[in-house]
């Protein structure tokens, strides 16, 4: 299984679609909450204890195709010597959204995590909440 298959988030987020500027959002590697940091490889948990609970959540099933090889016997194949097999598999990916408004003074941050761990933390625009 490609594990940076499994791992690039293709999360979109139809709340950022509506919210966001026209300009495309800031990417992150993590997210202040206070003076704490949450970073790429958090769980749900550790998030939701540092940073409280999110604005919104969403939560729904992907599915991938995922390119594996399969070891075995090598062969020649048009002048190119090939060995082993490749095999496609589809696999559930739980992936969950949650959006922090922190306030007018800082940009909204949205969440991306994908079977339960943190792989995305993008910004949209300054935040609503007084």
């Amino acid at each position: 299984m490609n594990g940076g298959s499994m791992l690039r988030c293709c999360c979109t987020l139809a709340a950022l679609a509506v919210t966001a500027l026209a300009s495309a959002p800031a990417l992150a590697d993590g997210m202040h909450c206070g003076e704490r940091l949450v970073m790429n490889g958090d769980t749900l948990y550790q998030v939701r204890s540092t940073c409280g609970d999110p604005d919104d959540a969403r939560h729904r099933i992907e599915y991938r195709t995922v390119r594996v090889h399969v070891p075995g016997p090598c062969v020649d194949e048009n002048g190119r010597r090939r060995c082993g097999t490749e095999t496609e598999h589809t696999v559930e990916v739980v992936i969950d959204e949650w959006v922090y408004d922190f306030g007018k003074n800082r940009f909204v941050e949205y969440l991306c995590f994908e079977q339960g761990k943190l792989v995305r933390v993008s910004e949209g625009s300054y935040g609503r909440k007084g």
